[in-house]
């Protein structure tokens, strides 16, 4: 998987009012709920930031039975956006807000789920999944499922299940995948075996 060590991370326990403003205009929240959140944050985390263990440990309790260093890793990535190496409050609530019960349910808001999961594999931030980042994905979807991998083989491969998923969501054929496409729940085939791994982990 790779080191979980830190590097430096300059400690912050308070908040700029630019800072608050910002959030305030971006997440839709008052002033009061933002230092209210911000105070339970400090509360858990005193220093001011998670650090790459924390956070992995912290997955480790929501996903006990699973293997999740490979999501957890491409996840803290997104959200380590000064990649310091550990997760800012603002950080932190920029994934809050997107995993809130008011903006996002899997059952019913699938393109939410959908639209998480594409900002967290676009590694390179071009609004594009490139086949090099579909390759994690299956991986991670996989991961999440518990699927062992003894069953991860033939059409169930990470590669078969890269080239099938452009080959079917890739309208335009530039082999790779916009979030538009990628969003389009239309063209997700939910009785192949991935199709259920995705929306039913």
């Amino acid at each position: 998987m790779g080191s979980r060590k830190s590097k430096h991370i300059i400690p912050s326990t308070t908040l700029t009012d630019e800072q608050i403003n910002k959030m305030c205009q971006q997440l839709h929240l008052s002033t009061d709920e933002i230092r209210q959140r911000h105070s339970d944050f400090i509360h858990q985390y005193p220093h001011g930031f998670i650090t790459r263990e924390q956070f992995f440990d912290s997955l480790n309790e929501v996903w006990p039975e699973t293997h999740i260093d490979k999501f957890a890793s491409h996840l803290f990535v997104t959200l380590d956006r000064d990649r310091n190496g550990g997760i800012d409050f603002m950080e932190y609530m920029m994934l809050t807000s997107k995993l809130d019960s008011d903006h996002m349910n899997v059952n019913n808001d699938e393109n939410a789920y959908l639209e998480l999961l594409f900002d967290i594999f676009d590694r390179n931030h071009n609004g594009y999944l490139e086949k090099r980042e579909l390759k994690p994905l299956v991986e991670s979807i996989y991961d999440l499922a518990g699927l062992p991998e003894g069953e991860r083989h033939g059409v169930n491969s990470s590669h078969a299940q890269v080239k099938y998923l452009l080959n079917k969501l890739d309208k335009n054929g530039d082999k790779r995948l916009s979030k538009q496409e990628f969003l389009n729940e239309e063209n997700w085939n939910r009785t192949e075996q991935f199709g259920r791994l995705l929306f039913n982990y």
